[in-house]
């Protein structure tokens, strides 16, 4: 499925939108609380296709509350509750490349942008805004509406505030940021239907395990905690094909990928969604043949080699 993916409309004009219409074709699309599209904005644009909705713990209770129920009555199908960015870690390649608060271009990045001027005039045209944000946050440029919004994350959610938005929801919920076995046993034995397991790209804080190494535990966690309780999904890391046999042989229900359809939708939009979904599916395909496994249920731990 498609992760969420935070400013995704910044990489190209009508970003969220486009990614969500490639996936209606067959996989979820996850919707980020930071997306330049808002809510409303989506599920107007791409009423097919399941749609999910990823929700961070903010401080102000009404505004967190108001999206749950704007996702619910805008037919998302999922909550996914975001558990690991309960401050923002202290993202150094940001720094480098200037994408600080308040934003801070060098060189490279006045190059960047300069030697793309259909972006640029888009840029200047529209600007870049957080459209679930909208009334909630001061208008203006970019710089002050990301402070405002990195203030708003509650660096004091617990396990009862999970339970509190998931009674809210009243519908299925997943968890995401997960990389304990204990914290995924919890979320199963609250009700998630799944859990993620994510490093959120290894850019919150430094030296945790990978998500590809936390997942066995992970899986063998939600295993104990009743079989069929909880699905497992894998989120970080999935750059091909092979990666999503791999994951499968781990014990992961699904992937998500995100890096990957960015890397589209900056390079083509819309078409470039596609085109990377596409990749995944044919090196996917060439990889159960070479493994002489036609039927992906088949795929286990012995394709690695290692049982």
């Amino acid at each position: 499925m498609l992760a969420p993916t935070g400013l995704a409309g910044f990489f190209w004009p009508g970003g969220e939108q486009g990614a969500a219409r490639e996936a209606a074709a067959g996989i979820p699309f996850c919707l980020s609380t930071n997306s330049v599209a808002s809510i409303e904005e989506v599920a107007r644009d791409v009423p097919g296709g399941e749609r999910w909705f990823q929700l961070y713990f903010l401080k102000d209770q009404a505004l967190m509350h108001g999206m749950v129920d704007r996702a619910r009555d805008h037919g998302y199908r999922v909550l996914c509750l975001t558990l690991d960015l309960a401050l923002q870690g202290r993202r150094e390649r940001d720094i480098r490349n200037g994408f600080t608060v308040p934003l801070t271009p060098g060189p490279r990045m006045v190059v960047d942008v300069a030697v793309r001027p259909a972006w640029l005039l888009d840029f200047l045209r529209h600007g870049v805004r957080f459209g679930n944000f909208e009334g909630h946050a001061p208008t203006g440029d970019f710089s002050s509406i990301a402070a405002h919004v990195a203030n708003l994350c509650d660096a004091g959610a617990d396990w009862r505030a999970v339970e509190r938005i998931a009674a809210r929801w009243d519908g299925p919920v997943v968890v995401k940021g997960v990389l304990n076995p204990d914290d995924a046993r919890r979320a199963v034995d609250l009700g998630a239907e799944a859990v993620i397991v994510s490093n959120h790209g290894g850019r919150q804080l430094d030296h945790v395990p990978s998500a590809v190494g936390a997942l066995p535990g992970v899986v063998e966690a939600v295993a104990k905690a009743g079989a069929g309780r909880a699905q497992v999904l894998l989120d970080g890391g999935v750059r091909r094909g092979t990666d999503v046999v791999k994951a499968k042989a781990l014990g992961a229900d699904a992937c998500m990928i995100w890096r990957a359809f960015l890397w589209g939708l900056a390079a083509a939009g819309e078409q470039g969604v596609r085109r990377a979904i596409s990749v995944f599916a044919e090196e996917l395909d060439i990889a159960l043949a070479l493994l002489g496994r036609p039927d992906f249920a088949d795929i286990d731990r012995s394709v690695l080699g290692d049982g």
